[in-house]
């Protein structure tokens, strides 16, 4: 995984519709992540838990072996 990376994030704790486009920036082993997050018309550091917390990437993965052409 590379960070930063473009996300959609949905929790409970961003109020509202509780769910934002912003960019991760790390993962702690304290248990959170760490984003910059699109709120309003401005952009705002945020420490989410991650058990509370959804990251979909909204980079598409690539599939290398399709890529490569190697048969499965």
């Amino acid at each position: 995984m590379d960070l930063p990376a473009k996300v959609q994030v949905t929790s409970d704790l961003l109020g509202g519709k509780g769910q934002t486009k912003g960019t991760l920036i790390a993962v702690s082993s304290h248990g959170y992540y760490e984003l910059k997050c699109e709120l309003g018309q401005n952009t705002h550091r945020v420490l989410l838990p991650i058990q509370r917390a959804s990251i979909i990437f909204l980079e598409p993965e690539v599939d290398y072996a399709e890529e490569m052409g190697v048969e499965r």
